[in-house]
């Protein structure tokens, strides 16, 4: 059990004490009332990322993050909750679509950034006019209930916008290409598939037709990562940190704008 001995962090109190209560002092033991409470919190917890995406906001909005000696979000973001950008800026993203649905009405939200981020998306491409994530939610929950089909963000994708994941083509890339691809996706806060995406995006013009696929750090199994000429791997390298380089100044950009609503 704890002790006065221990030290903990100050944001573990909490953690703390819901031990002591539940299994030192048993404050909650036996009672309707605390059930309940306990079963609130536990739902409540179940959608931590709603409330981790306000407070994100609120330090990038008001900029908190320059009292405690920070230049700018992105470096607060990566240097004191050692979290990157890019992860910030989904979980924003998905309090607020979150947050949405809580205020029309809805009791059952998604269950993580991942499942409110498929929802966004899949909404705006449903229409572009005007905001469809209440309509769209509905549908998904429906046809979840009616199907007996357990909520995931790519069950969300297909309910919403009736279009099937497409199948991933084979790639043969040399492993020092990989290597170096996959340490600049780190310093990026990507997955080394994420970023091959984003390039092969670039460089396609921004063409909005590649599906994701589960994050990793080694390459899939239908990635193939098998030894090149050098004459091939100095080329390919080449055209790749060009790419690469044109994308991070584009991304720089990006996150260095101003914060939106």
């Amino acid at each position: 059990m704890p002790t006065s001995e221990m030290e903990f962090p100050s944001w573990a109190d909490t953690f703390v004490n819901t031990w002591l209560e539940l299994f030192w002092d048993e404050t909650w033991k036996g009672e309707d009332e605390a059930i309940a409470i306990l079963e609130r919190e536990m739902i409540g917890a179940r959608y931590s990322y709603i409330k981790e995406g306000m407070i994100l906001k609120a330090f990038q909005l008001y900029k908190w993050y320059e009292q405690i000696g920070f230049k700018s979000f992105k470096q607060y973001c990566e240097k004191r909750l050692k979290k990157p950008i890019f992860y910030a800026k989904k979980t924003i993203e998905a309090a607020q679509t979150a947050w949405r649905l809580l205020t029309e009405g809805f009791t059952e939200l998604p269950d993580n950034v991942s499942q409110a981020q498929s929802l966004r998306s899949s909404a705006r491409r449903v229409s572009q006019e005007c905001d469809e994530t209440v309509s769209c939610w509905e549908k998904v929950l429906e046809t979840s209930k009616s199907e007996g089909k357990p909520l995931t963000a790519n069950y969300i994708e297909r309910t919403v916008t009736g279009e099937e994941l497409k199948p991933m083509a084979n790639a043969k890339i040399p492993r020092s290409d990989w290597d170096k691809l996959a340490k600049k996706a780190k310093d990026m806060g990507k997955s080394t598939q994420e970023l091959l995406r984003e390039v092969v995006k670039d460089y396609l013009g921004g063409e909005k037709d590649l599906d994701p696929e589960p994050e990793d750090s080694e390459p899939s199994e239908n990635t193939k990562v098998e030894p090149a000429s050098p004459e091939v791997e100095a080329a390919w390298t080449n055209d790749l940190n060009l790419l690469l380089q044109e994308h991070s100044v584009t991304n720089q950009r990006y996150y260095d704008a101003p914060p939106d609503d």
